[in-house]
């Protein structure tokens, strides 16, 4: 809202305003001559803050609550100041104190919402409702829920709530502004391009950048991202002063893979705010990136940490592969130039990268044709992270948004995603979390059209989690019951058809319909667990207490228990894990041979079950199965070095020799403690495929490290035919 302040003698707040929303030259001094005129810290402190003085501001704020420290208004304009200047943790204190002094203060009840809204938390709708059920028609509360709303897709019912409010005769030009840019947002994402709301918006005030950037913002939300950048060279074109813009223009150069304009960009912006913890982070990230290793091939750029990189290439190289070839087929979509794929080794830089934060809750993101995501130095499979599953759950993102130009739902998406992991990824792990279930049994699952909404603004904190597994068990469901309906849902998309039209269109049922049949297919497939769920999780807490402490009969049996309920169940507190070391401890090995192997059948990638399967089955005589162990092994935890070399010894001994090489060389990149004695590995396996000249390099590397070392010496003599 505007504050009305007028002294005597002074130019009027508001008529400063109207210059500033003219885009009139002389705003700026007419807010210092009123500043400087200004004998209540209050009015000065909204002229100094007008004319870009955020310090001189603050500290004219800090006199206006001393002199009035009951005046909850002031300490709610003070929280804005904070709040435009990023300062989220005093802006949120300062709301919260005008509150506690006046529960309706309203700039305070808006300031909260707009905190949880930059922050993607759930209940902000219902906090803007609130707001305007203290006020009715509040216009600035009516145009964020607006915004909310277009956030979740309701594009029509927005433009006729926009449009309405425009017709109020009490509009204020600063108001007016907001309204158009709402509807030039509207008009973005139904692609109504050029929108009359812009021109509107510029013949008010022609250095209006919020006419592009607010419709630029929705479009990163719904992930068009190419004409975001577009919308936000428009915004900085119109206003080059406007720094927010230039940021936000800098990191959606980032996400589309054109970094040197993103430099540009994010300097201009760290030069005009410094107090941009977004522009700061994501400069940093720049230089973080530019110590990178790359990998290319056609088709693929793979950037990760120097050290790391020769180890993570030959899979992630594979795994990029097989999707263009699988995936490709699948969704009737290549993409046209290479998919960038970035491997971060410490999981705030991935945050920084996706969203100029740190704390991010999720482990990857795709923008288009770039994938962003932890590698396994970030988070590993202890933390319940399959990096290369993940991997593949991304590059299913790839084809997904490329099939359908950037159009496609998020939960359609994301369940897609889901669906690849579970049924063609590395892993296949079928395993479903019991929060799902739980929720299921409780009748809390959102119907498929309000199943974005799980994504972007949860209702509570495991929703998110619940959205992801739903859309990924919906996505099977459909790929099974609707012959070619995941790919006639993309086409839905592509043509612009929202997600109730997109299932009428391509499946040929009303959503409620796919939701009953959903709700059916769910019963039957897990029906039974439903009833059982307090008594597998029982029976699994059992099983681990048991067996920490040495209980074996008592782990065994209600590990058996457990297993019986739910054998699909592998995540980190399996009973499998239990089971197994109660049938070692207690001789039984066919019980433990059947365990692992089930275990591992099922996707289960703990190292210690795995290393004690892959040994059972060599002394057994399963060899090749063992290898085949070992390999998802070392895929699981691809940086350790000594693991690399020790599965290089095994392929070596089975004949492997090519795989041996690639193993040892892996090994090496990793920087063994004993380097001389990796190269020596390198060498024999360059000899046993007959490269004895590469074999004599990398014996006289293993030389020069260490002189005297008999092994390298005898192979050495091996080489040059002296023995």
């Amino acid at each position: 809202m505007m504050v009305a302040w007028v002294l005597a003698g002074a130019v009027a707040l508001a008529d400063c305003r109207a210059l500033e929303v003219r885009g009139a030259p002389g705003a700026e001094p007419c807010y210092r001559e009123l500043a400087a005129a200004a004998a209540d810290p209050a009015l000065r402190a909204e002229a100094l803050w007008s004319a870009g003085d955020v310090q001189g501001a603050n500290a004219a704020f800090r006199q206006a609550v001393a002199a009035a420290p009951d005046d909850a208004r002031v300490r709610a304009r003070w929280g804005r100041l904070f709040l435009d200047v990023h300062q989220e943790a005093d802006a949120e204190a300062l709301f919260s104190e005008a509150l506690a002094i006046d529960p309706d203060e309203v700039e305070a009840l808006l300031g909260l919402a707009k905190l949880a809204l930059g922050r993607f938390e759930g209940g902000v709708r219902a906090r803007v409702e609130q707001v305007l059920e203290r006020h009715p028609g509040h216009f600035d509360a009516e145009l964020l829920l607006a915004r909310m709303r277009l956030e979740l897709g309701e594009v029509e019912a927005v433009r006729a709530t926009v449009e309405r409010l425009l017709e109020r005769g009490e509009i204020e030009p600063q108001q007016r502004l907001d309204a158009y840019a709402v509807l030039a947002a509207a008009d973005a994402v139904q692609d109504r391009v050029p929108s009359p709301w812009v021109a509107r918006a510029l013949a008010l005030n022609a250095r209006f950048a919020d006419v592009h950037a607010v419709p630029a913002r929705l479009l990163v939300i719904n992930r068009r991202y190419r004409e975001a950048v577009r919308r936000y060279q428009q915004a900085v074109a119109v206003n080059p002063e406007d720094w927010a813009a230039h940021a936000e223009l800098g990191i959606n150069l980032l996400r589309v893979n054109r970094h040197r304009e993103a430099r540009r960009h994010l300097q201009l912006a760290y030069h005009g705010d410094p107090y941009n913890a977004l522009t700061v982070n994501t400069l940093r990230l720049l230089d973080l990136l530019d110590g990178f290793a790359t990998v290319e091939e056609p088709g693929l750029v793979m950037r990760a940490p120097r050290e790391q990189a020769d180890a993570l290439a030959p899979y992630v190289r594979a795994e990029a592969r097989r999707a263009r070839q699988q995936m490709a087929e699948r969704y009737g979509y290549t993409p046209e130039g290479p998919v960038v794929i970035e491997l971060y080794e410490h999981h705030d830089d991935f945050a920084v990268r996706t969203a100029g934060l740190p704390g991010l809750g999720i482990l990857g993101a795709t923008f288009g044709d770039v994938v962003v995501m932890d590698g396994p130095a970030a988070k590993g499979i202890a933390d319940g992270f399959d990096w290369l599953s993940a991997l593949w759950h991304e590059l299913a993102h790839v084809y997904t948004l490329g099939a359908t130009d950037n159009r496609v739902s998020r939960w359609f998406s994301e369940g897609v995603s889901v669906m690849e992991e579970r049924q063609h990824g590395p892993t296949r792990q079928r395993s479903v979390p019991l929060g799902f279930l739980e929720a299921l049994a409780e009748d809390r699952l959102l119907p498929v059209g309000e199943l974005d909404e799980g994504f972007l603004r949860p209702r509570h904190p495991a929703q998110v989690g619940i959205s992801y597994m739903q859309a990924g068990l919906l996505c099977e469901l459909i790929d099974a019951r609707f012959d070619g309906g995941l790919t006639a849902m993309l086409r839905a998309y592509r043509a612009g058809r929202d997600t109730a039209a997109a299932v009428r269109e391509a499946l040929g049922v009303a959503p409620d319909e796919l939701d009953r049949l959903f709700d059916e297919h769910l019963k039957r497939r897990f029906g039974e667990l439903l009833g059982n769920l307090e008594t597998f999780r029982g029976a699994v807490r059992e099983a681990h207490d048991a067996a920490a402490a040495e209980s074996w009969p008592a782990a065994l049996e209600a590990a058996q228990r457990a297993v019986a309920l739910y054998p699909e169940y592998v995540q980190g507190d399996s009973a499998y894990l239990p089971l197994a070391r109660a049938a070692e401890a207690l001789g039984r090995d066919e019980l433990l041979d059947r365990t692992l192997g089930a275990y591992f059948d099922a996707g289960g990638r703990d190292p210690w079950a795995l290393r004690r399967y892959a040994a059972r089955l060599q002394q057994t005589g399963g060899g090749e199965q063992a290898l085949a162990v070992w390999d998802a092994l070392v895929r699981t935890l691809p940086l350790d070095g000594d693991l690399r070399a020790e599965y290089g010894d095994r392929l070596a001994a089975a004949g492997r020799h090519v795989d041996a090489l690639a193993a040892y060389r892996a090994a090496l990149a990793l920087g063994p403690h004993d380097r001389a004695h990796a190269h020596l590995r390198v060498a024999r396996a360059e000899l046993n495929l007959g490269h004895v000249e590469d074999a004599r390099r990398e014996v006289l590397r293993a030389l020069e490290l260490a002189p005297r070392y008999d092994a390298a010496l005898d192979l050495l003599l091996e080489l040059n035919g002296e023995r």
